[in-house]
């Protein structure tokens, strides 16, 4: 996969029914490697909305019975954040802004899983470097 597509998948999640935007973002850095959608700033909210994800890494020792992360999501008055990890190497977090209503989880998580895959061919092999 080229960042052209990755690009592109980013902007189909984006455009997905009840989404305002969605951004993937590096989560030790807080760099904004793609965004899109129509939700004014997502490159900002996004930036600002790695914190959540740092907070649940910070405190996941308390919550390892449970299992991997799988997502988080943030109900505010009028939308949600929700995060999705996509990659470990370097660790990438998808956020996205989504109305609170008319939003098909499962359906828009079934294309989350393209873009993790679409990441995952990207990464650099590290088995030379050992």
């Amino acid at each position: 996969m080229t960042h052209r597509q990755v690009e592109d998948i980013v902007q189909e999640l984006a455009g997905f029914p009840g989404m305002d935007g969605c951004a993937l973002v590096e989560a030790e850095s807080g760099m904004v490697w793609y965004y899109a959608g129509t939700f004014p700033d997502i490159d900002r909210i996004a930036e600002a909305s790695i914190e959540f994800w740092r907070v649940q890494q910070r405190l996941s020792a308390n919550f390892s019975s449970m299992g991997p992360l799988q997502s988080a999501a943030y109900a505010f008055s009028q939308r949600i954040v929700a995060l999705f990890p996509c990659g470990e190497k370097p660790p990438l977090v998808l956020i996205c802004i989504a109305q609170k209503a008319d939003v098909s989880w499962h359906e828009w998580g079934v294309h989350v899983v393209r873009l993790k895959k679409a990441l995952r061919l990207e990464q650099p092999s590290t088995s030379s470097m050992t």
